[in-house]
């Protein structure tokens, strides 16, 4: 029965990110071709992806796109090998089954916030039934609670997180609970990836560059994405075993569950991070690979940013970090800009799925 639910929400979360990919393509395609305004003492109006604005809305989510593409790679693959050991290995199965539910979590709740930014970008030919991306909509929004509810999924992944800690806590005290949970962390939770050695090569070079260079180092975007992991599941790990003391434990521990949802996030995100790096890796195209490492500057800078709160309230970086992170996304998108026709068909949208999107879209210029 567990296999049957994990098969399902893997194929619920592709084809949530494969609707999306389609969104994009269609919202990309049309914003590359739709002009808007005049620019001052100029006849000819501007392209919609020429504006800063629209480049925010859409190129750090085509980012994203590719991210899940590779971390649902790896998560297929992963499905195979745990079915080859026909139950052999309990471990792995656990795992895939955190993973699993995860990365449903995120790329169908992602699905369904981006497919409605594509839907708003294209603005009125986004309502036209031959744009699809009413019924693109339509058809995600169920992937938010089909195969289990999103919410329940990331509580799953954050107890799971929390196995290996509960059983090795017995009745140390608070400092050696916390020394426990550091070294559980560093080898139960941080294994859980095809790229470490990869991963351990970038952080020991970002650690080798100055200060001012460290901002477009891969290796301090690894250590942003396993600091947040770390840190928040540590947290989680101290709150619910006093929790479990408590003589109101049910309420204490459901205090925690809004933890328990940030805990599973930051470990998802990690994964996604390491399976594109991953996937960068074993590229063998200068060209694309090249471009693959600017997607994922993208990716990884706009997921830092959009979680600089956290950052900046634990002193990770400061505010003029915040502020230059933020300079770097603009700068990313602007120069992905370019790229754009290339990136998406990148997403590899079949021509057939797009034919009625097409009348829609203006006739292409340049």
């Amino acid at each position: 029965m567990l296999g049957t639910l994990v098969r399902g929400r893997i194929c619920v979360g592709g084809g949530a990110a494969s609707a999306t990919r389609k969104a994009l393509t269609i919202a990309v395609n049309y914003a590359d071709r739709r002009r808007q305004f005049r620019q001052p003492g100029l006849g000819e109006e501007i392209l919609l992806l020429d504006y800063r604005t629209h480049q925010r809305r859409l190129l750090p989510n085509v980012a994203r796109a590719y991210a899940y593409g590779f971390a649902q790679t790896e998560l297929a693959l992963q499905l195979q090998r745990v079915t080859d050991a026909a139950g052999a290995d309990p471990q792995a199965s656990r795992e895939l089954e955190t993973r699993a539910a995860g990365m449903k979590a995120l790329q169908t709740r992602w699905a369904n916030d981006t497919i409605q930014e594509c839907r708003e970008a294209c603005g009125g030919a986004g309502y036209m039934s031959d744009n699809g991306l009413t019924l693109l909509r339509q058809d995600a929004d169920v992937f938010a609670t089909f195969e289990g509810d999103n919410t329940v999924l990331l509580q799953l992944v954050a107890k799971a997180l929390l196995l290996d800690y509960k059983a090795s806590w017995g009745d140390m005290d608070m400092r050696g609970t916390a020394q426990k949970t550091a070294r559980l962390i560093g080898s139960a939770v941080m294994e859980r990836t095809t790229a470490r050695s990869v991963i351990e090569r970038l952080i020991a070079s970002a650690d080798r560059k100055p200060e001012a260079d460290r901002l477009s180092a891969r290796g301090w975007h690894v250590q942003m994405f396993e600091f947040r992991e770390q840190h928040t599941i540590e947290g989680l790990a101290r709150r619910m075993r006093t929790a479990a003391k408590a003589e109101d434990s049910f309420e204490a521990i459901n205090a925690c569950q809004p933890h328990m949802l940030e805990a599973a996030k930051a470990h998802i995100d990690r994964i996604v991070l390491e399976a594109f790096i991953g996937g960068i890796e074993q590229c063998d195209d200068d060209y694309i690979k090249a471009l693959l490492v600017k997607v994922c500057d993208l990716y990884a800078l706009a997921t830092i940013e959009a979680n600089r709160a956290w950052f900046l309230e634990h002193e990770v970086f400061d505010p003029k970090r915040s502020k230059a992170i933020t300079a770097a996304v603009d700068e990313l998108c602007a120069d992905l800009r370019g790229k754009s026709r290339e990136l998406v068909e990148g997403l590899g949208v079949p021509e057939g799925w797009l034919t009625h999107a097409r009348a829609a879209i203006p006739p292409l210029i340049g």
